[in-house]
């Protein structure tokens, strides 16, 4: 009977340890690394922390608990902005990116050197940028990176881009916040930062949106790429609609039409080869504007509070559309916008999100009716 008893309290301890055992292996493959990442976009990274705020106000916080966050240019401060706050503490870093863009118009982002604009062709930019590295480093106080941040920056001795990685740390790092005005230093336009024997300047200049980077630091935290979880904020100046006439466009105005034109088809690019690229990584929220943000290619420096308003509105309402989509929702239409203008078919972005939006009201109310 007591040789009984004993076997029995082995085979308890046995199915307990493998219970135990089991248990910790679904922990570690429920374990999923959230990542952001966000372009380049001047004045309408306004635009980005809007999403962002929205993607708060539609989605539970551990949806947007973001392990990663990286950018590229206006990404960048966006990045920086949101870097001070535990993932799970999203309402307080949506509440500072949209207080940092809110205060602009009333703090210079940037100045004009003494002489005016002109003096700007007798320095490295037109612009003077310490007026806003001062004003953001003021902001920024005491905060330290409170998640894995990577600024992407491009090297102008050497043409190569470069990334500067950082992780949670309780001591700010003395190239931080200089590293994210690096990427958003714009060549001609402001200054570029001078680190040891190199040069760097706006990482936009290769690649406004950086994809491999936020998958590259979520790897560090998980193995499979299955595991990853990727939401992409995509801005550009360019909102491609169609221009029937163009008799009265001046030299100016065909450079930026061509601009326009270049910089959403290299966005779009960037995405679709993110699909082919890295299919097992789940490309949740891809978000672009879904109306036109700026009436003049010029607005892309305008820190302006019309610009600025524009920019709060349309992205918290793009945000609110790509929660009720789900999942790749927002990121097929625009991919559907994308063929449709390569194919010469007449397309509204919003339009398409508008009727996509209808279509799943009536699916789900077929489903619960």
């Amino acid at each position: 009977m007591k040789h009984t008893s004993q076997n029995r309290s082995s085979l308890c301890k046995t199915l307990l340890f493998f219970m135990a055992l089991m248990l910790m292996t679904n922990s570690v493959s429920a374990k999923k690394c959230r990542a952001l990442t966000m372009s380049g976009a001047g004045a309408l990274g306004a635009y980005q922390a809007a999403v962002f705020v929205g993607l708060v106000n539609n989605l539970p916080a551990e949806d947007i608990a973001y392990d990663v966050v990286t950018g590229v240019s206006a990404g960048s401060l966006n990045a920086l902005g949101l870097s001070g706050f535990d993932p799970m503490d999203v309402e307080a870093g949506s509440n500072f990116i949209y207080g940092l863009w809110s205060s602009i118009p009333m703090d210079k982002a940037f100045d004009t050197w003494p002489g005016g604009i002109l003096a700007g062709f007798f320095h490295k930019g037109l612009f003077d940028l310490d007026p806003g590295r001062a004003w953001v480093t003021r902001e920024y106080g005491s905060q330290t990176p409170q998640k894995k941040i990577t600024f992407s920056v491009m090297n102008a001795n050497t043409g190569q881009y470069i990334n500067f990685d950082y992780d949670k740390t309780d001591v700010l790092p003395d190239d931080f916040i200089d590293s994210a005005f690096a990427s958003s230093s714009i060549p001609g336009v402001f200054p570029h930062v001078t680190r040891g024997d190199d040069e760097l300047v706006d990482g936009g200049t290769v690649w406004n949106i950086d994809i491999e980077s936020p998958i590259r630091r979520c790897k560090e935290i998980v193995e499979n790429e299955s595991d990853i979880i990727l939401d992409i904020f995509l801005v550009s100046a360019a909102h491609i609609t169609e221009e029937p006439d163009f008799s009265s466009y001046s030299a100016l105005d065909h450079f930026f039409r061509g601009q326009d034109i270049f910089s959403f088809y290299n966005g779009m690019n960037d995405y679709n080869s993110s699909l082919l690229n890295f299919p097992d990584v789940e490309i949740r929220h891809v978000i672009y504007p879904s109306q036109k943000l700026s009436s003049s290619p010029l607005d892309i420096i305008s820190f302006t509070q019309p610009v600025m308003d524009k920019c709060f509105e349309a992205g918290q309402r793009d945000a609110a559309i790509s929660a009720q989509l789900g999942s790749g929702g927002y990121g097929k239409i625009l991919l559907e916008f994308t063929e449709k203008l390569k194919n010469g078919e007449k397309a509204n972005l919003d339009d398409m999100l508008q009727a996509r939006l209808k279509q799943k009201l009536e699916e789900d109310n077929k489903i619960s009716g």
